[in-house]
């Protein structure tokens, strides 16, 4: 398996580990359903979904068992195109078959673009259509882990746009986009991902966040300042 970074580790728990997203999240009802679908067809497209998965939970699946895992779920997007989950899941498996550093290189373009578009994919198919809509557990699961997953993504093609690097995979918006307007969407991402129960996504949304970083920064220069002006203090 391509090597995982921290940030990484962050973003697979979220579907790999399930209860991990919804258990704080103050939107989720008691339902377990994803909209448009019969609960008796979710039922059956979970359970396929959770089988395909479940040789991914061990965290030392091959790539040919990976290979295998993405096939199947593309499977079933096949067969239920608005099952949102199969979407993330997806992206998620995928996502495990690409090294950190390949990460929307010229080598793995096709395959950073569709980790993007499976994300947006899935975030639309979840996305509750009314503020007053009550989500099933399963949507907050779904959502979590799918804007925490492409908030980290962001922040990679934040880094790409900031070292001075062409970034391959995307469209012309993000490919145009100062690394800071990128990392204003990562930060957005990491809030909405907080706000469906993700402890990760709310840790990262406070420190990308521009407003705390430009405090961070105020902050650091007025201690500076106070360091400077003790040392001329104590040299006089």
């Amino acid at each position: 398996m391509p090597g995982l970074t921290t940030r990484d580790s962050f973003v697979f728990k979220s579907i790999f580990d399930p209860e991990a997203s919804a258990a704080s999240t103050k939107h989720a009802s008691s339902q377990t359903s994803l909209p448009g679908m019969a609960e008796d067809k979710f039922s059956d497209r979970r359970s396929d979904e959770l089988q395909i998965i479940s040789q991914l939970h061990t965290g030392t699946s091959n790539p040919e068992t990976i290979h295998k895992a993405v096939q199947d779920l593309s499977s079933l997007i096949e067969e239920s195109p608005g099952y949102a989950s199969a979407y993330i899941n997806r992206a998620q498996a995928s996502r495990l078959l690409i090294p950190t550093s390949g990460l929307f290189t010229s080598d793995h373009a096709q395959a950073s673009g569709q980790l993007l578009r499976d994300l947006q994919k899935g975030i639309q198919l979840a996305e509750p259509t009314t503020s007053a809509q009550q989500l099933s557990t399963h949507q907050t699961t779904v959502l979590a882990a799918a804007y925490t997953h492409r908030g980290f993504l962001l922040l990679k093609i934040a880094d790409i746009i900031r070292n001075g690097e062409q970034v391959h995979g995307v469209g012309d918006k993000l490919q145009s986009a100062s690394a800071e307007s990128v990392e204003e969407q990562a930060s957005q991402d990491f809030a909405a991902g907080g706000q469906y129960g993700s402890k990760e996504a709310r840790e990262m949304a406070v420190r990308t966040n521009p407003y705390a970083k430009m405090c961070g920064a105020i902050v650091k220069e007025a201690i500076r300042k106070e360091v400077e002006e003790w040392k001329a203090d104590q040299l006089c």
